[in-house]
């Protein structure tokens, strides 16, 4: 949208838009849409309209950056300048069962289909007489205390106090546990920032396993690192992301967990033509030298960036490099608990408990709507 706003008086030039879906998903919002079946995706169509923007429909198979040509399963574009943005995908890391009898949290097909089978299995679970096996089926297992999975099982807490309640369930009877194998949740965040994360977690009554990995998933059971096996019949992964192999097969340089290695204005490290955001990204940040997380707020600043430089590549301006900066952080701990904080001038930060922790989370979501419809100049509700 902002590289199409900067070409809206050289229509010479054209964007093409490539994905295998015809929506753009709120990932920060799929936790939602997995437990109380909120809208998180708005058509792409309407996101482009009245836009110098050509929407493709398909699964990029092959980059080759000798040729500048993207491929796809039934077609090829040739480009001048490639922005690659294609995401990342859930990492089993190879243990046992997980693959086969998990629900990963990484897509909204993926938040559709926990949403479904959750409220199936409080359905029968009300049905079942036997009070062990009653428990095993209300036992929800998360695998992963990141964002995700901490934002998850706050919402998960609070829908399944409803479903007991509606199905004349003893809500006693229903846990939700989250396996952490580091020694504190949402380890990407300071320690004290963590820690009331984790009391309020513990307030709302989930377990909380840390220092402990997943060692195998059997269809009813889940094997921890410490010898314990847990009776369940949903574990919700969430404990981890790589990148899709195409960079790497397509001869670019890649560094952790297959990110594409870029130089400080984003551009592929050999192909000063194409540039990666995102997860994507092993992007570096000139203050720490550390890689920049993999977050959303990241990447949108990525995004608007890379346009900038693709018009300032074209119309030889000088290009900007990369400073990431740190708005705030902010926890959906419920549909309306939140924790959060925002950086202030002066390196001051001001901090957000309760409600108005959910209000801020609530802007930081309408912003992003806010700024599709800025940059679409498409005033209309997605």
């Amino acid at each position: 949208m902002r590289l199409a706003r900067l070409f809206r008086k050289h229509l010479e030039y054209q964007i093409h838009l490539i994905d295998r879906n015809s929506y753009h998903t709120l990932k920060t919002q799929l936790h939602e849409a997995a437990v109380r079946k909120a809208e998180v995706s708005i058509p792409v169509k309407r996101i482009i309209k009245r836009r110098n923007v050509i929407f493709h429909i398909g699964e990029v198979t092959k980059i080759d950056p000798i040729e500048r040509i993207i491929y796809m399963e039934n077609e090829s574009l040739s480009f001048r300048h490639l922005v690659i943005a294609l995401g990342s995908q859930v990492n089993f890391y190879g243990i046992p069962g997980l693959q086969e009898y998990s629900f990963p949290l990484q897509t909204l097909r993926d938040a559709q289909q926990i949403y479904t089978y959750i409220t199936q299995l409080c359905a029968r679970a009300a049905t079942e007489p036997i009070e062990g096996q009653r428990k095993d089926m209300l036992r929800f297992v998360i695998g992963g205390g990141g964002l995700t999975g901490v934002e998850f099982a706050a919402e998960l807490v609070d829908y399944t106090a409803q479903c007991a309640h509606n199905h004349h369930v003893n809500s006693r009877e229903v846990e939700v546990v989250i396996i952490e194998s580091g020694n504190r949740v949402v380890p990407q965040m300071e320690e004290s920032f963590a820690t009331r994360i984790q009391n309020k977690l513990l307030g709302k009554g989930v377990i909380i396993v840390t220092n402990t990995k997943i060692v195998n998933l059997a269809p009813d059971a889940v094997t921890l690192s410490s010898g314990e096996v847990l009776k369940t019949k949903a574990l919700i992964w969430t404990g981890g992301i790589r990148i899709n192999d195409l960079a790497r097969e397509s001869g670019l340089k890649t560094g952790q967990v297959g990110r594409i290695i870029v130089d400080k204005y984003l551009r592929v490290e050999g192909y000063p033509f194409m540039y990666a955001i995102g997860d994507n990204a092993l992007a570096m940040n000139p203050d720490t030298g550390k890689p920049v997380p993999a977050t959303a707020q990241f990447a949108l600043q990525q995004g608007w960036l890379v346009a900038n430089n693709i018009y300032a590549d074209i119309f030889g301006i000088v290009r900007e490099p990369y400073q990431p900066k740190v708005l705030g952080e902010v926890v959906s701990l419920g549909r309306h608990l939140a924790i959060g904080w925002l950086a202030l001038p002066l390196l001051k930060k001001i901090t957000f408990v309760g409600f108005l922790g959910s209000l801020l989370k609530t802007a930081i979501q309408e912003k992003h709507i806010f700024l599709l419809r800025r940059e679409s100049r498409n005033w209309i509700t997605y």
